[in-house]
């Protein structure tokens, strides 16, 4: 186990006497839940609201080892106990070495995670960003923008992200849009209900796989009315994701025989259609591409809540695939950012209302009032408002507290 996420507890808390506690809970619940928990004391404390720190953060560590199971007893043994501790790949060569297509060649063996996620959430892989998916009025059929991606080093490598495209130069195929994103979302929390499946090939490549039925998919995207027509539509947008391509750039980062990847998100798809209580249905065996697998299977991945995927408004989607990585793990208490940036950010296609002020705020009230209540998978909200900045519209952003301060500060429990 990494020390410096204990080093940095004990320098915040200053309690160095807990470091056996901090020590298990960092072991018990991996670096990225305990590094989670450590944001929220860093809000609270530039908030005013918490004066005992070290008594504060038990509180929100006990909390988090209770459900598991693990506090005050015998830690859970764990056969893989170092691919929990984050949900970052360790640097940029791993990363964009493991984001490589993977040949899946012969007779695959069937497996399932020793250690699957748990029902309640939807992993959703790291390298997959808000910049994967556009909005649907993109008239575009590929473009270029600039991805990031960050390793658990501290490093974080910007590079171009073709959208629509095998490669350079190549066929122009369509974009992802927002919707194409929510799919996937809705694809996953199915594939961890299923038991988190995956083929492992004699190649070595790995792929996960679920089986769906389209009237399902449409439940968990929240479809209330759902005829023929809307049946065929959403066939149609699952097999999007495997052929709308991605091709990744790596050309400019110097690194030793890496010049760029081609893939999709999804990699085979079968169809089997029949009758079920007299109406018409559909069913896909969904297999993952070969890199999304790597990412989901070696647990780089963050979690999110299985309400992901019903987040009607297409910019309000990518404002929460934006958002939340940012809110986890910022310093600061409150994130705020002009909407004329935020929409460069967003890499949104061209339109009219990017050069009027009081448009760029009326879109983004709509989407955050169509986004709803919005909360983390580990229940802290979203707390979203548009304000009056200085010289444009401000996009405020900040994390509430699934721990009510005055019951934390009263518990000690060391």
């Amino acid at each position: 186990m990494n020390d410096y996420l204990v080093e940095e507890i004990i320098t915040i808390t200053k309690d160095p006497e807990s470091r056996a506690f901090w020590e298990k809970a960092v072991r018990v619940l991996g670096e990225g839940r305990a590094a989670e928990e450590l944001g929220e004391l860093k809000y609270q404390m530039n908030t005013k609201e918490v004066r005992e720190p070290a008594k504060y953060l038990t509180a929100l560590l006990k909390s988090q080892m209770d459900k598991q199971g693990a506090a005050g007893g015998q830690e859970q043994r764990r056969t893989e106990p170092e691919k929990l501790n984050t949900y970052f790949e360790k640097n940029q060569i791993t990363l964009f070495s493991n984001l490589q297509p993977q040949k899946s060649i012969g007779e695959a063996e069937e497996k399932a995670m020793e250690l699957p996620y748990g029902k309640d959430t939807i992993p959703w892989a790291t390298f997959v960003s808000s910049s994967f998916f556009t909005l649907s009025t993109n008239k575009a059929k590929s473009d270029v923008v600039r991805a990031k991606f960050r390793t658990m080093d501290g490093e974080a490598s910007v590079v171009p992200l073709i959208r629509g495209k095998v490669k350079p130069g190549g066929k122009e195929r369509g974009i992802p849009t927002a919707e194409h994103g929510r799919i996937l979302a809705a694809i996953e929390s199915v594939w961890v209900q299923q038991g988190c499946q995956y083929y492992k090939y004699p190649t070595g490549a790995a792929a996960c796989y679920c089986v769906v039925s389209i009237r399902e998919l449409a439940k968990l995207l929240g479809r209330h009315a759902f005829g023929g027509k809307d049946l065929v539509e959403l066939t149609d947008k699952v097999f999007d994701l495997k052929v709308l391509p991605y091709y990744i750039d790596l050309s400019g980062l110097g690194i030793k025989d890496f010049i760029g990847y081609g893939f999709t998100l999804l990699s085979k798809i079968e169809l089997a259609e029949g009758m079920k209580r007299g109406q018409p249905e559909t069913a896909l065996k969904i297999e993952f591409s070969t890199p999304l697998s790597a990412q989901l299977l070696n647990r780089h991945a963050v979690s999110r809540p299985k309400e992901l995927p019903q987040i009607q408004s297409e910019l309000g989607f990518l404002l929460r695939l934006y958002l939340e990585p940012i809110l986890l793990g910022m310093q600061s208490s409150v994130f705020s950012k002009q909407i004329k940036d935020l929409i460069a950010d967003l890499a949104l296609p061209p339109a009219g209302w990017h050069e009027d002020k009081c448009e760029r705020r009326r879109q983004f009230e709509k989407a955050i009032h169509s986004m709803k209540e919005q909360k983390t998978a580990d229940g802290r909200p979203i707390l979203l408002s548009v304000e009056k900045g200085l010289f444009d519209w401000m996009l405020m952003a900040r994390l509430g507290s699934a721990v009510s301060t005055a019951a934390a500060q009263g518990t000690s429990g060391k």
